[in-house]
Formats: C-alpha cells, structure tokens, sequence
C-alpha cells in the first residue's frame, strides 16, 4: 500500500505544481489585465438615483389628480406634497453638488400636471449635477444643512431619499387600490 501510494504521491505533486505554475502565468503582472469602468462608484450612484426617479415618475403618473390631495392621516403629507418635497429637495441637493444655490421650494404647484413638470424638472437639473461628476471628486466638500459634508454624501442622500419617500408614495397608491408600475 505504501508502495502505490508513494507512486502516486509524486504524479500528484507533479500535477498540483504544473497547475499551480499555469496559474500563476495567467495573474502574473505581464498579462495585461481587463481596464475597470471608469468611475465605478458614481456610476453605481448615478444608476440607483436614475431607478429611483423612474419608479417615482410611474407613481405621479400612476395617481389621479383626484387622489393628489389624498393623506392617509391629517398629520402626514399629501400624494402631492411627497412629491414637490422630492422635487424640492432634488433641487437643494444637487445645487449643492453643482456648487450653485437651489432655486426656492415649490408653492403653488398643485395640479398633477405642475407638479409631475416640477418633478421633471428636478430630475432634469440633478442630471445635470451627475454628468461628468467623477469619483475622484467624491471627496470634495460639500454643506449638507450646515454640517461639513463631502459629495460623496450629497450624491447618495438623493437617491436615498428618493427611495425613502418612493416607500411613502407606494403606500398611498395601495391604500388607493392602486398598483405601482414597475414597483
């Protein structure tokens, strides 16, 4: 028994080593390597604010206007209000992004039609703030309400937010019957 195996022992160390060699050849530094997407992290961000402003538009649009002034209690938002806030603070963060001073809040707006325009616009500005923004900018400052910040922190607030107050909005349209798209 010692005997086979010390027969097969040696083909096994052989064999082990041989992989273990072609292995290597292929991480070894010469091999060039695949090139990273350019900024990973941004662009991770940039697609969840993206997915997060679209299920938000589907649930505006989901909504009647006749349901836009719909509160589940008298102590929480509108549909409607939950939706210039996402709007407004859309606009404050990504000004704040951009280097540049947030247009005022919504008032006024209360018809679907302004305020899906209003959301359309926002979303269109914070575009703006996500193009060409790199990660090696996600350490550049940034205020967020007066706490020093970075905009790493600023970029991922929007879509959190989003996401927060998309929670919000699907709740409204159940309590309404109503389905999200894509939701």
């Amino acid at each position: 028994m010692f005997r086979s195996l010390a027969r097969v022992v040696p083909v096994g160390v052989v064999s082990v080593s041989v992989l273990a060699s072609l292995a290597n050849a292929q991480i070894s530094p010469e091999f060039p390597k695949p090139p990273s997407p350019p900024n990973p992290l941004t662009k991770t961000i940039s697609i969840f604010r993206s997915n997060m402003q679209d299920k938000i538009m589907k649930a505006a649009e989901t909504m009647p206007e006749a349901k836009y002034s719909y509160r589940p209690t008298k102590d929480v938002r509108s549909f409607a209000e939950i939706l210039t806030h996402v709007a407004d603070i859309s606009y404050y963060l990504c000004s704040n992004a951009r280097g540049e001073a947030p247009p005022p809040p919504a008032k006024g707006k209360n018809s679907k039609t302004e305020i899906i325009a209003y959301l359309k616009s926002a979303f269109a500005y914070c575009d703006g703030a996500y193009a060409g923004f790199t990660d090696e900018h996600l350490n550049d400052p940034a205020d967020f309400w007066g706490y020093k910040a970075n905009k790493m922190f600023i970029m991922t607030q929007l879509p959190n937010h989003d996401a927060l107050h998309y929670g919000n909005l699907v709740t409204y349209l159940r309590l309404n019957g109503l389905e999200p798209s894509g939701g």
